[in-house]
């Protein structure tokens, strides 16, 4: 498997790579919800030896569901909007394990063809960016992805880093003889050479829709990992999973903090909206392994974030965007979350600004 530094140079934590000229400073609010999960986060952040705080150490001990948001330091990493072929890198890096009890299900699939149903019947588990969908038509077997929320310039990045990513899944189940004969499906053109790596499975650019596919013949040919039991209990695993993603309290909490700021209503307010008591929110959140302050704390952080990279905005201006009274307790706090001042920051991933504070 190729490595990630042969396309993406990793930029030393003091480099200031670009960041896109074009962006516009209000997010859709979909950005705010949980959507990727953070095993995905650290993993890449390790890949690309980015800088980690305790605090969001400390946030990710829980395996959660993250806001897209979150993955912005990614983006600038790997200098997504510039070069998104390279998420097709990124996908490929992303280990079997990494997709929990989906890809430990497609693993022990009866075929490849069964291995598309149940990554498309799993995948929400830790891809919400998404809808997928298993067909079976005209000789062909395959799994469409189609994105569910709007992903601005970095849409390219990101559809690269996920169609790649679950046709990597495939290559633990099948003989690389088979995969040969499936195609990657791009609605796209064709990369220049030296954008990405050479393909080693045929791509079909300015395809109708993303995805992959297979031939009937080989999608439905028996598998030699196929395991019954193995499938049936993760499974099992799964479904739970979905069951717990569906009715998150942290979920709906975390949507109405975005959906009220920066006027971000209390505890109190929260379960009067969501028609509970307080302590029953507290509990029930308390079950899911997080808080209100730290949900609170991570919203206002990753709106903070969104604005020092991608606006002009003074500190002060943005203290007051994300209800914070002061300038001094804004810094404090986004130091606590992140590590580094909100100055530093901005120089950090946005130095052509700087000298405007």
């Amino acid at each position: 498997m190729p490595k990630i530094d042969q396309l993406m140079p990793v930029p030393h934590p003091l480099a200031t790579p670009e960041p896109a000229k074009d962006l516009v400073v209000d997010l859709p609010a979909e950005w705010f919800l949980p959507s990727v999960h953070s095993m995905y986060f650290q993993l890449f952040s390790r890949l690309l030896a980015l800088p980690m705080s305790a605090a969001q150490r400390d946030s990710l001990a829980q395996p959660r569901l993250l806001p897209l948001l979150d993955y912005l330091p990614i983006f600038d990493a790997t200098l997504a909007v510039h070069q998104p072929h390279g998420g097709r890198l990124l996908g490929l890096q992303i280990p079997m394990a990494a997709h929990g009890s989906m890809g430990a299900a497609a693993l022990a699939s009866a075929s490849i063809a069964h291995a598309l149903e149940t990554i498309a019947r799993y995948a929400h588990i830790r891809n919400r960016l998404f809808d997928f969908e298993c067909r079976r038509e005209q000789g062909w077997v395959s799994l469409w992805m189609r994105p569910r929320i709007p992903l601005q310039d970095y849409g390219l990045f990101v559809q690269n880093v996920t169609v790649f990513a679950k046709f990597s899944i495939l290559r633990g189940l099948a003989h690389p003889a088979d995969l040969q004969r499936g195609r990657l499906l791009l609605p796209w053109d064709a990369p220049e050479a030296g954008q990405a790596p050479a393909d080693d499975v045929p791509c079909v650019y300015q395809a109708p829709a993303l995805g992959f596919e297979f031939p009937v013949e080989v999608a439905d040919q028996p598998s030699v990992l196929s395991d019954p039991d193995l499938y049936r209990h993760v499974c099992q695993a799964g479904d739970e999973e979905l069951e717990r993603l569906k009715g998150s309290i942290s979920a709906r909490v975390r949507h109405l903090l975005h959906a009220h700021q920066p006027r971000w209503p209390s505890l109190e307010q929260v379960a009067d909206a969501l028609s509970t008591s307080r302590r029953t929110l507290l509990r029930k959140l308390e079950s899911e392994k997080i808080g209100y302050q730290q949900l609170l704390d991570e919203a206002r952080n990753e709106l903070a974030c969104w604005y020092l990279r991608q606006s002009r905005m003074p500190l002060a201006h943005v203290a007051e965007k994300i209800g914070f009274s002061d300038q001094t307790n804004f810094s404090r706090s986004f130091k606590r979350w992140k590590g580094c001042s909100p100055r530093d920051y901005r120089r950090q991933f946005a130095a052509e600004v700087a000298t405007s504070l």
